[in-house]
């Protein structure tokens, strides 16, 4: 069997629900287990909702509650759907607003929005979008069953990034999911959501919905029945050898390692966060990105090592800072290094790309990080220099470190592109250089150039 996601951009109207139902609907051999984000943009209008309510701007309030009704409502309308099924959901629909409206004026009345409370709202496009995809499966005969994702992901209480409790996802798939397949019947439910211990509402952070595909993937395989792959449904047609608004010419890359995958989102490929499908990758289950409005494409398929060698893709980043310290005392001082990095620690700010020398560090941070803050400590520590507007570009591949030729070839694209930092060595499956924000863009396309046109 498989596991479908589809993204908020796949469920975003009602001609795409049925699309999306159209595409389960065709699928032959076993049931799917289907997962479904939030209509696209309705979290951003839930996030919107949280300030306004806690702002009390009624104004903004009404509109964002009324966009949100009319376009799930709007949805259900352009639906073929019988009677009977039509007024079920719309009763659903309701019931989920109702809340909606429950949450926001209590939101108002204490003028604050407590984690619990936030995830109780958040919680919201998918209970109603989920419910949206089963109907429209139904209006096409196919035998589906809606289970409410509260039911089958457990979580702890961290609300806003719940950690999942996987030996209770599989006992409460192995009780819910596997019985239904069982039966013949498609599972449809809600990605991004969970619940905690005392059953309130959870969700699971950035990239949620994928998560919750590869939780349930890999829980599917602990409770016996085999998953054949994960596949992830979006815009895109899969992990491109570079953003093809940069470069025009961008190619499709038919497979990619978890690696390599994580690398590419690192440095700011955005179509999947490997961190989300981690559960899946480490139980041997392909992930696959598929095009929604292209399903005769072949996609991308992730995997916890794909064959081959060589450049899969380059990738960039921009709005990134560089900080430059020096110090002749940091010459075979044990510790010094230690003193440094406790600096970024205390503020709490990641450090993107390190190179070091016998007298200095240098660093990459995020351009947002509190630089002044940073400098003003560093200082105590050693002499400090600051560049802004800076760009990381990425050479993303496998054996990148021990196949000979690729730095010779990178190098020759770079000619004449200042470059500020080159971080390599640290791992086989990149190579990186910090660049003017006004370069980087020339950089990438140099590089693709060389490898790939």
């Amino acid at each position: 069997m498989r596991v479908l996601k589809f993204g908020g951009t796949s469920v975003g109207d009602g001609e795409r629900i049925a699309r999306v139902a159209a595409l389960v609907a065709a699928r032959n051999g076993e049931p799917p287990l289907v997962v479904v984000s939030a209509m696209g943009g309705v979290t951003d209008l839930l996030v919107s909702l949280k300030s306004s309510s806690s702002g009390r701007d009624r104004a903004s309030l009404e509109s964002s509650k009324r966009e949100i009704a009319e376009r799930h409502e709007g949805a259900l309308e352009s639906l073929a759907l019988p009677e009977a099924d039509r007024e079920a959901v719309r009763a659903a629909l309701r019931a989920e607003l109702r809340r909606l409206e429950e949450l926001c004026s209590g939101i108002f009345l204490l003028e604050e929005v407590s984690p619990r409370t936030s995830d109780a709202l958040l919680a919201l496009g998918e209970m109603m979008s989920s419910r949206l995809v089963w109907s429209a499966l139904r209006s096409r005969s196919v035998d589906a069953a809606w289970i409410d994702p509260r039911e089958l992901v457990a979580t702890d209480a961290g609300y806003g990034a719940a950690a999942p409790d996987e030996k209770e996802i599989v006992a409460r798939l192995r009780s819910r999911v596997v019985p239904e397949i069982g039966a013949g019947r498609t599972v449809v439910t809600g990605g991004f959501v969970g619940a905690a211990p005392d059953g309130s509402t959870t969700t699971l952070g950035r990239g949620g919905s994928d998560f919750s595909a590869a939780l349930l993937g890999a829980a599917l395989a602990d409770a016996g029945r085999p998953v054949e792959a994960i596949e992830i449904w979006t815009d895109v047609d899969g992990i491109l050898t570079a953003d093809p608004r940069l470069v025009p010419e961008a190619k499709l890359v038919p497979e990619v390692g978890y690696a390599e995958a994580a690398e590419l989102a690192f440095f700011g490929a955005k179509v999947l966060h490997p961190a989300t499908i981690r559960p899946a990758v480490a139980r041997g289950i392909p992930v696959a990105v598929r095009n929604t409005f292209r399903p005769e494409g072949p996609g991308t398929v992730v995997r916890a090592d794909a064959p081959g060698a060589g450049v899969r893709a380059v990738a960039m980043r921009k709005g990134v800072a560089a900080l430059f310290l020096g110090n002749p005392r940091m010459l075979f001082a044990h510790g010094y290094a230690a003193r440094v990095f406790s600096v970024f620690e205390r503020l709490r700010v990641p450090v993107d790309v390190i190179t070091t020398s016998e007298v200095s560090i240098s660093v990459t941070v995020d351009g947002k990080a509190p630089l002044d803050l940073l400098t003003e400590q560093l200082s105590e520590l050693a002499e400090v220099s600051v560049l802004r507007h800076l760009a990381v570009v990425s050479v993303v591949g496998r054996k990148i470190r021990t196949t000979p030729g690729i730095a010779f070839r990178v190098f020759g694209a770079l000619g004449g592109v200042n470059v500020v930092l080159i971080s390599q060595g640290a791992s086989d499956t990149n190579m990186t250089f910090v660049v003017g924000e006004d370069d980087a863009a020339e950089a990438v396309r140099r590089l693709h150039r060389e490898f790939f046109e």
